[in-house]
């Protein structure tokens, strides 16, 4: 194609692109629905549609594009994820007193269902799925109180959702509503939007595709797919890819049609996905016109990464940001410590806090800013009685709005125990050195940390590296590599992406392991996805070639 050609069709392209994103500025629809693949262009769609308005909101509820959106939309928008937005309504319909929140509550509340209902209750799953009030909510309610009055995340929406709808002329307007990852809400936030919608323009942007959280908080593909098909909602497409290089999104197709093939993806919103052609990425296509797959065994997967960095560095001869995912944590954890030993000085773990049990520190921390905590006492007591003097005290609170403060209720010694550990850590945060050694020792072992592990990790610190048989080079030791797990990754992106332990026991997560469900699919496509440049799969079995990779055209792929 001759010089001239070729800026031809880069125009047309772009006018194309833009085209689209001109359809959403036209129109005067007060719901929309933007269904966009990865990279196809919804940060500039979003400031374009805020651009020269006077009040506008964008909510998601992905904390990595939350930080994301606030920079590129400062000035633009008021920029929040779901629970802050809540966190902000509930302050003013209580005339701007302070929300506290405890994101541990709802595993507290189910660890006291056990014990005073003797029935176990999910009421993270209760909030999400917005169940009316019932007994168990009203033994939430009241247990709430009991504790100070705290909320968790999913509550704390639960509640927004609760004033907006008793009283209609709380909901806040606004010039414009922006709701991103829309494919990964809950019935419960989709109550809160559709709200914000009564009251506001509203659009709604998200891909069915890239859907993630349905196990981790009830969220599900049927809203957007169901806004989709709505004639409420005036809907549009954005069908180019300009983060990936070609053969990523040639890959990326190859997987969606397979899974159509194979009975997968069945209420799939159909739209297309497409490589955006300009001369940036035709000349990455060029340089990365494959999908790389290598084989080799786990404690190897390091080495690997550090060769292929290494080879990298002297091809492209620029700085480059590389981006590692793998399922799991503990896989991550060791590729981390082991990319630092190499002598990588720049290796981020990014990670997601799930849901857990709230510790001992947890306890703590909520005493020493209100020392008469109910919440802080029996976080605290649950960690240091055991099971059977627990129980029995927390007995003593079943009738929350008469029962006595609970640091009257506990017994004088873990009373005693906690005060020495609350001087400890006072201590501790200001930067005085504890009379007794004995109790930052008794301290530190209480809340699992121990001191041996990070006087040796403060030492090496400070030491020489230990030379290694193959050092990593000098003009790469700074580059940076951010780590994380698929879950964790939605926001992210690099220009090279390395998907550790890339086998179907890891990706294909159903009992027989050999079934391929949405979700499964879903989250390879987001991985796979993160990348500009080039995707390199990393293998861990050498037995089987994983599912995955044959679903991508053999032309497609390197071995390594």
């Amino acid at each position: 194609m001759s010089t001239s050609a070729r800026r031809s069709r880069y125009a047309t392209m772009q006018k194309e692109r833009q085209d689209h994103v001109d359809a959403v500025l036209a129109s005067s629809a007060p719901r929309k629905i933007v269904v966009a693949g990865p990279g196809t262009g919804k940060t500039y769609l979003f400031q374009k549609i805020l651009t020269g308005q006077q009040r506008t909101l964008t909510l998601t509820f992905v904390n990595a594009l939350v930080d994301d959106l606030a920079l590129k939309f400062s000035g633009l928008s008021e920029v929040k994820t779901l629970h802050a937005f809540a966190r902000q309504q509930l302050q003013k319909a209580r005339g701007g007193e302070d929300v506290k929140v405890f994101p541990h509550l709802p595993t507290v509340m189910s660890e006291d269902a056990g014990v005073l209902l003797s029935r176990h209750v999910d009421f993270e799953a209760m909030f999400h799925d917005k169940v009316a009030l019932n007994e168990s909510l009203e033994f939430y309610r009241d247990r709430r109180k009991y504790y100070g009055g705290h909320y968790g995340f999913s509550d704390m929406v639960y509640a927004a959702v609760m004033v907006f709808e008793r009283n209609r002329d709380s909901i806040p307007e606004y010039s414009q509503v922006l709701v991103d990852e829309f494919q990964d809400f809950n019935a419960l936030e989709v109550s809160l939007i559709d709200l914000l919608g009564s009251r506001s323009p509203l659009l709604l942007a998200g891909d069915d595709d890239q859907a993630l959280y349905a196990a981790f908080k009830g969220g599900s593909t049927q809203y957007i797919r169901e806004r989709d098909l709505s004639p409420d909602y005036e809907r549009f497409r954005l069908p180019y890819c300009s983060r990936c290089t070609r053969v990523i999104v040639d890959a990326a197709n190859d997987l969606i049609s397979r899974a159509r093939q194979v009975g997968a993806l069945k209420d799939r919103i159909d739209k297309p996905l497409r490589y955006f052609e300009s001369r940036e990425k035709d000349e990455d296509s060029a340089r990365n016109p494959s999908v790389l797959h290598g084989s080799c065994y786990p404690n190897q997967i390091p080495w690997f990464i550090q060769t292929q960095i290494e080879m990298l560095a002297r091809q492209v001869r620029e700085n480059f940001s590389v981006l590692v995912i793998a399922p799991y944590a503990k896989q991550l954890r060791a590729i981390v410590t082991a990319l630092r030993e190499k002598g990588f000085h720049n290796v981020h773990y990014v990670k997601r806090e799930g849901i857990r049990k709230p510790t001992l520190l947890d306890g703590l921390t909520l005493l020493l800013e209100d020392s008469k905590s109910n919440l802080g006492w029996r976080v605290a007591a649950k960690a240091l009685l055991s099971a059977s003097d627990f129980q029995s005290v927390l007995s003593e609170t079943a009738e929350p709005t008469t029962a006595k403060p609970l640091h009257k209720i506990l017994p004088r010694e873990p009373k005693a125990e906690v005060k020495a550990l609350l001087k400890s850590l006072r201590d501790v945060r200001h930067n005085k050195r504890p009379a007794d050694i004995e109790d930052i020792n008794e301290l530190l072992e209480l809340v699992e940390v121990d001191p041996l592990a990070l006087a040796t990790k403060s030492l090496r610190n400070r030491l020489p590296p230990v030379r290694q048989k193959r050092p990593v080079d000098h003009g790469i030791r700074k580059i940076p590599i951010r780590a994380t797990t698929i879950l964790s990754s939605k926001g992210l992106q690099a220009d090279y992406v390395f998907i550790a332990h890339f086998d179907d026991r890891y990706f294909i997560r159903n009992a027989d392991n050999t079934t391929v469900s949405d979700d499964n699919i879903c989250s390879f496509l987001v991985a796979l996805t993160r990348a500009q440049r080039r995707v390199f799969l990393v293998s861990s079995d050498k037995t089987r070639t994983p599912t995955f990779l044959q679903w991508i055209k053999p032309t497609r792929v390197e071995q390594v």
